[in-house]
């Protein structure tokens, strides 16, 4: 495995993350829409994709309605994997700008560098520890949102994904994550709008998204040494 860095172990675990949705029932709305009834949404939200149909609606943990030419199965639909970015503030917006779609960019993980990095020595299990800010964002309204309407369509989903990243880190064979993990979420309505002390509102990302940080130390382990 090498020399890995921080950033190559979220990557490697976000490409761990289940991203299969159970679909127990399927209603037909007439007019090729579809409502789809599961359990356990996770993360989708509207205007995204299940399995590659575009979702009109979501009731959390009940139903996601889609568009769609023909009736969809019962069984597992397969959410898209999050966008993964890292970098500071500034650069990564600059990415970000360069993707126009909605779709190419968001829900995301993101991880804000810098992310210390305190290593071991040569006889430890251990590589190094990474202290981690990571967000988890998808799109927001600002203009037709209140508050709760934030929870709802966005920052409840990411919660929901923090978890299922949660679960892939804990079954990550670098990592000595154990059941006992713990960790800091901070929920964001509108992240990264500012007011300065003029009363402006200066925007850190160009993009209008709510979401939930993630403050987590991660010890990850040398890549001679796996738990698996």
């Amino acid at each position: 495995m090498g020399l890995t860095t921080t950033n190559e172990h979220i990557q490697n675990i976000i490409n761990t993350i289940d991203c299969g949705i159970k679909i127990t029932s399927v209603e037909s709305l007439g007019g090729g829409k579809y409502k789809m009834y599961s359990g356990n949404t996770k993360w989708a939200t509207f205007g995204k994709q299940l399995g590659g149909k575009g979702i009109l609606e979501v009731s959390q943990d009940n139903y996601i309605v889609i568009k769609a030419s023909s009736a969809p199965s019962v069984g597992i639909h397969t959410l898209p994997i999050p966008f993964f970015f890292f970098g500071t503030f500034l650069d990564t917006n600059k990415e970000l700008e360069k993707k126009k779609s909605s779709n190419d960019k968001l829900p995301m993980i993101y991880m804000h560098l810098n992310a210390p990095e305190q290593y071991k020595d040569d006889f430890a299990l251990m590589d190094f520890e990474s202290d981690c800010a990571i967000y988890f964002m998808v799109d927001a309204d600002p203009k037709n949102w209140l508050t709760g309407d934030h929870f709802t369509n966005a920052i409840k989903p990411m919660k929901y994904l923090v978890r299922q990243f949660i679960m892939a880190l804990k079954n990550y064979p670098y990592t000595n994550a154990s059941w006992e993990i713990t960790y800091t979420e901070n929920d964001y309505v509108n992240f990264g709008n500012v007011q300065n002390t003029k009363g402006i509102v200066d925007k850190i990302f160009t993009d209008n998204i709510s979401g939930t940080e993630l403050l987590i130390n991660i010890g990850f382990n040398k890549s001679n040494y796996s738990c698996n």
